[in-house]
């Protein structure tokens, strides 16, 4: 989950494995927003924007010029803070220099569906970013590549012009 007090402006390649699954998209962040550009398309969606100030995101239909408006899923909140959710305890086990930044290795202990799981996280120094997490066992892991602090745009964050509505709006769907 996001945590407002950390909000960054930046732009990456997230990559999430899930067991044999891998799900990369171009990521733009600014605050309390997102936008996913997919590699491969997730469903039919090919870009995923996230607005926390409204609790909905767009899925863009880009093949069929449609955009859906959906509750926000699990998946695409980014977790931008080095604190993990349900965390339990941190070790730090090292510095490193991962994907160009100076960053400090933690083994993270979390509570999560009712037992503990264990994690590694790369917080980078100077941003406190979670960079890259990898669980312990290995079968799932999220690195951000190519990770730049900057500016973004807030047009990033907005609905592509010249798009139908392809479902109700949020507060309509039940």
């Amino acid at each position: 989950m996001a945590d407002a007090a950390m909000a960054f402006d930046f732009s990456a390649e997230r990559i999430v494995k899930d067991g044999k699954a891998v799900v990369t998209a171009h990521v733009n962040a600014k605050d309390d927003r997102w936008r996913f550009e997919f590699a491969r398309p997730q469903g039919d969606a090919s870009i995923i924007i996230v607005r926390m100030d409204r609790q909905s995101s767009w899925l863009i239909l880009s093949k069929r010029r449609q955009y859906a408006e959906v509750p926000i899923a699990k998946e695409h909140q980014l977790a931008v803070s080095e604190t993990m959710e349900g965390e339990l305890s941190r070790e730090f086990v090292g510095d490193q220099t991962l994907n160009g930044y100076p960053t400090e290795l933690f083994e993270v202990t979390v509570s999560e569906n009712g037992g503990e799981r264990h994690y590694y996280q790369w917080v980078t120094k100077v941003q406190r970013f979670p960079v890259k997490t990898v669980s312990k066992q290995g079968t799932w892991s999220e690195e951000f590549r190519h990770l730049i602090f900057t500016k973004q745009s807030p047009f990033l964050f907005e609905l592509p012009q010249r798009l139908d509505r392809a479902n109700q709006p949020v507060e309509t769907q039940h």
